[in-house]
């Protein structure tokens, strides 16, 4: 893929464009303390990203706690989501992975969560007993919904079409993509259209699920990504799927 620039340059124009503008006017120098995404999600960086914090309704991997930064909306959303599952799932907790490095750059094992536009978030699952889990680490799940790892665990269909359903609604965040294998993706289409209450959003997630070609599988979490921020478009580059 061709980059018009390179991201030093990108990060310079992001920082010396708000500092031309303090002239201007108060509303200007004030934007100048806006997060910003600078670049493509593969070759990026962030300035002043935002931290993503456990909560009651969240917990954060134990490998990820120094990769739990990305751009505000996205962090909002996260907890938004995991607020409004736990109100309607008693027990459930969103288990999230990486995010981004507080500046942004290069993160080991990733080609991309390097401009704080993408964070990756356990299934929804439940144990040989029906009861909701917080896993400790990612588990892949068959077309079955059956944990490949032998360990018990079952994908919850329920919990985890709640969670797009409201990404999905969510537009704040400007939610871009939400990649997952396409087994899992027909499971929970499957699921939705079985019943009336979800049916109708169906069209808006799936337009949502993507599972690029070449990449790993996505059989044990949810890669979500946003949109570039508005208003951005001179430093934030967007990255076909």
């Amino acid at each position: 893929m061709g980059r018009p620039a390179g991201v030093a340059a990108l990060v310079a124009l992001a920082l010396l464009a708000p500092v031309a503008a303090h002239a201007e006017s108060p509303r200007a120098l004030a934007s100048s303390k806006a997060s910003l995404s600078v670049g493509y999600p593969n070759d990026g960086s962030i300035v002043r990203a935002k931290r993503l914090r456990p909560s009651p309704h969240l917990v954060i991997l134990e490998k990820s706690k120094d990769r739990s930064y990305a751009y505000p909306s996205l962090v909002l959303m996260l907890q938004r989501s995991a607020k409004q599952i736990a109100k309607a799932f008693k027990g459930a907790k969103l288990v999230v992975g990486d995010l981004s490095a507080k500046d942004g750059g290069p993160l080991s094992g990733h080609h991309s969560h390097q401009s704080g536009r993408d964070a990756d978030i356990a299934f929804y699952a439940r144990d040989p007993k029906g009861r909701v889990v917080q896993p400790k680490k990612f588990v892949a799940y068959g077309a079955d919904g059956k944990a490949k790892d032998k360990s018990g665990l079952v994908f919850d269909d329920a919990l985890n079409w709640a969670l797009v359903e409201s990404f999905a609604k969510d537009h704040r965040a400007g939610l871009a993509y939400i990649f997952i294998s396409k087994p899992l993706k027909a499971r929970l289409l499957a699921y939705a259209n079985r019943h009336d209450k979800h049916r109708k959003n169906v069209e808006k997630v799936q337009a949502l699920f993507v599972q690029p070609d070449g990449a790993e599988p996505h059989d044990d979490h949810f890669h979500v990504r946003i949109r570039c921020p508005k208003g951005q478009e001179d430093v934030c580059k967007e990255q076909p799927k």
